[in-house]
């Protein structure tokens, strides 16, 4: 039930009839009241498009303007209140009218008290169920004006992203609708990345109060020039342009993104990268441009940031070339082994200079990276040691900076600064050089006591020592001037003179070669001859003492 009586107009050319009316009805318990009474339909028009009325009960018959003329007036000036129409009159032509003027009641005089109070109930639940309904209309119109923003900001997504499956018709009447204007000539896509942001800025707030000041810059630099602009947020650090021109010109459009990005960087000192697809004269056709200038955003990477980059066709396929890594990892860890850290950061600047040099994508450049960290590990490793806390996981701050590097030539900045403050100083900590030398000088003493036994090489000796390999290698070299390869043969070969030495000349010559080679770790004694006379000159035979 309404809590506010619905309000009725009476209309009557009988004063003495609309007496009786307000009588014999309860209208206050129906949930109406008489707001006013009019004599006539001409009296009554006024009355109706002065207020608003919920039902009018009228006459047919009256002087001046008939109770059917008034109600045509009123639907012809879209005044759609309830009619319930009383008349002396049973003629068929009079009900035919009523209906098609939208009555909701055709009642005959003598009025019928019965009648009327149950055509009042049907007309006020009617009320009751058309104001619900309105209410419950105003509601969602009311969230649809709230949600509007964010559909159109939907809607535009949609046109960047996707080529249009409806007509060119529907897609500018939604286009109106959003209130995006279509009277240009061409459109052209625009996406302005706020370099480093989200490093350079920790709290949202502040990002968001960045995006917003660029956003104005963009808006006022390219709105004074005629170019309408509709923003959208594609990711936390882009803005989506959609800008419409009067005439077709990608040049002008350039120069106010740069007018834009000088003033951004001079005044608020922040770096923006602009990305600018071409333009095209239909609005159906900008998910073209849209999908040019994200693709304009990966030469960033190996470009730079802080500048205009406008679509080109020479643009197109340049990523296409086979991709050559531009590490040896060889060079690389001999470089840490020996602690060169000049020759490491010319090392990665080779590396970063190749990335721009073949414009590789982001992707290879993260792959690039991810080996340069594995060879850092690896440096630390095979000294003995074992990689820090929090090795290659968010919880470190510089670890947490190389899912976010927008340039190669922040990669390269990251890679020094990883090399130079944490491999580096971890090479120093894990094994001093006292070390080294004790390691050499067990390897040795390995060697004087397995020599004889075949299957001692260096891997062998690694893995009885604990260390890597290629480590053991390294630092044997460095300490003994020899490999640790050429060490163990000289042993080998020094231990079999002496045994041929100590041979008498009348003994089984042939067996007691073998037997020599035996002894000292060769099972080939053909291979052992050969060795033998590598180094002495003679062969095995010739050394025995006659």
């Amino acid at each position: 039930m309404n809590k506010n009586p619905y309000q009725v107009l009476i209309v009557d050319d009988e004063y003495y009839f609309r007496q009786l009316l307000l009588q014999i009805i309860d209208w206050e318990m129906l949930g109406f009241c008489i707001k006013d009474e009019a004599e006539n339909g001409t009296q009554a028009l006024e009355l109706a498009r002065q207020e608003n009325y919920d039902l009018i009960i009228a006459d047919i018959n009256m002087p001046g303007m008939s109770g059917l003329d008034f109600v045509q007036a009123l639907r012809s000036e879209y005044i759609n209140t309830k009619i319930i129409f009383i008349t002396s009159y049973d003629i068929f032509e009079y009900a035919r009218a009523a209906i098609s003027f939208g009555a909701s009641y055709y009642l005959l005089k003598p009025i019928d008290e019965d009648e009327l109070t149950n055509a009042l109930a049907v007309v006020r639940d009617e009320l009751c169920e058309e104001n619900e309904f309105s209410r419950s209309l105003g509601e969602l119109k009311q969230q649809l004006d709230e949600t509007k923003p964010i559909l159109k900001d939907h809607f535009i997504r949609q046109f960047l992203l996707h080529e249009q499956s409806v007509s060119p018709e529907t897609l500018s009447e939604q286009a109106r609708y959003y209130g995006l204007k279509l009277e240009f000539s061409s459109y052209a896509v625009i996406i302005v990345e706020l370099d480093e942001l989200n490093t350079r800025f920790a709290k949202e707030q502040e990002r968001q109060l960045w995006r917003f000041a660029v956003q104005n810059i963009v808006q006022e630099t390219l709105g004074s020039a005629g170019v309408d602009c509709t923003f959208i947020n594609v990711e936390k650090n882009q803005l989506a342009v959609l800008a419409s021109l009067s005439e077709h010109s990608d040049t002008t459009l350039f120069d106010l993104c740069e007018q834009s990005r000088i003033f951004i960087d001079q005044k608020m000192h922040l770096f923006v990268t602009f990305a600018l697809g071409q333009s095209y004269e239909s609005i159906s056709q900008v998910y073209l441009s849209y999908s040019e200038a994200l693709y304009l955003l990966r030469y960033k990477f190996t470009q730079g940031g802080n500048q205009v980059i406008a679509y080109i066709q020479d643009h197109m396929g340049a990523e296409d070339a086979v991709f050559s890594l531009p590490i040896d990892r060889s060079e690389w860890l001999t470089a840490l082994r020996q602690k060169q850290q000049d020759t490491v950061t010319e090392l990665i600047r080779r590396a970063c200079d190749h990335l721009m040099e073949s414009r590789a994508s982001k992707e290879i450049a993260q792959f690039v990276l991810m080996e340069c960290v594995s060879l850092g590990s690896a440096a630390i490793l095979e000294r003995g040691g074992s990689l820090p806390p929090d090795w290659l996981t968010e919880r470190h701050p510089l670890f947490r900076q190389m899912h976010i590097l927008e340039t190669v030539a922040a990669l390269q900045q990251w890679l020094e600064t990883f090399f130079r403050e944490m491999v580096f100083v971890e090479i120093e900590k894990q094994l001093p050089r006292s070390k080294n030398s004790d390691i050499v000088t067990k390897a040795v003493d390995y060697v004087t006591a397995n020599y004889s036994n075949e299957n001692v090489n260096l891997q062998e000796a690694a893995r009885s020592l604990a260390v890597n390999p290629s480590y053991l290698s390294h630092i044997f070299k460095k300490e003994k001037g020899q490999s640790f390869t050429e060490y163990l043969t000289n042993i080998r070969l020094d231990k079999a003179i002496e045994l041929l030495n100590g041979v008498s000349s009348d003994g089984l010559m042939s067996l007691k070669v073998v037997d020599v080679s035996m002894k000292v770790g060769y099972t080939d004694p053909y291979y052992f001859s050969k060795c033998f006379k590598k180094k002495f000159g003679i062969v095995p035979s010739k050394t025995i003492r006659g």
